[in-house]
């Protein structure tokens, strides 16, 4: 006989209580605390390649699972009066962005930065050779990038970056805040200013922080 919260299945389901949720609450992962960090960035930067391949994904190997992170690939790209996007590096960065774009849309945050983060190591188009090395399904990007035009995928990370008055990228914002005054620590030492505002927000030490 199986129990759900201490509750014999039977009679929880004549309660009407809801098994599945029960289920989860006891199987969920045990990190719910999670400092949101959100990365403006542009594919041929290369501040931002480097911030990407040197700072962030190697951080991440270990603190993705207490970050809410959210990759915005746009940078200081400009969209016109009838939505076409001009980019910083020219039309092979605005189709890097996108095929970027098209990654966080049908993949997981930790696949997507696997992949995007083997990508920045070029300034060529290496999705197919990441995939290949990581043995990652790509079906749905290469959809996603066919069925839609490059200004069509990049205008709501257009949207997004305009909502934030940065000053060039990388920018990155804690806690859902640019400050201006961490840029220069997040993007040179990202992984212990990510350890020492997780602490102040959480009250918690991270394994492996300096």
């Amino acid at each position: 006989m199986k129990f759900f919260g201490g509750i014999l299945l039977p009679v929880a389901i004549l309660l009407g209580i809801n098994v599945t949720w029960i289920y989860a609450r006891r199987h969920r992962d045990p990190a719910t605390d999670r400092l949101p960090i959100t990365l403006y960035y542009e594919a041929l930067c290369p501040y931002c390649m480097q911030f990407m391949t040197q700072q962030l994904y190697p951080s991440m190997k270990d603190r993705l699972p207490y970050t809410q992170l959210t990759l915005v690939p746009y940078g200081n790209a400009r969209a016109d009066k009838h939505g076409k996007i001009t980019c910083q590096h020219g039309t092979n960065e605005c189709e890097l962005n996108a095929w970027h774009a098209c990654i966080l849309e049908h993949h997981d945050i930790e696949t997507a930065l696997k992949l995007i983060s083997c990508m920045m190591r070029s300034r060529k188009n290496k999705l197919e050779i990441c995939a290949n090395r990581y043995q990652i399904n790509i079906g749905d990007v290469k959809l996603c990038k066919k069925e839609r035009t490059v200004d069509e995928i990049l205008s709501k990370y257009g949207k997004e970056t305009d909502k934030v008055p940065h000053q060039g990228v990388p920018a990155i914002a804690v806690d859902n805040h640019l400050d201006f005054d961490d840029q220069e620590n997040l993007n040179d030492h990202f992984d212990s200013t990510f350890c020492s505002k997780y602490q102040a927000k959480f009250n918690k030490i991270l394994k492996n922080c300096q």
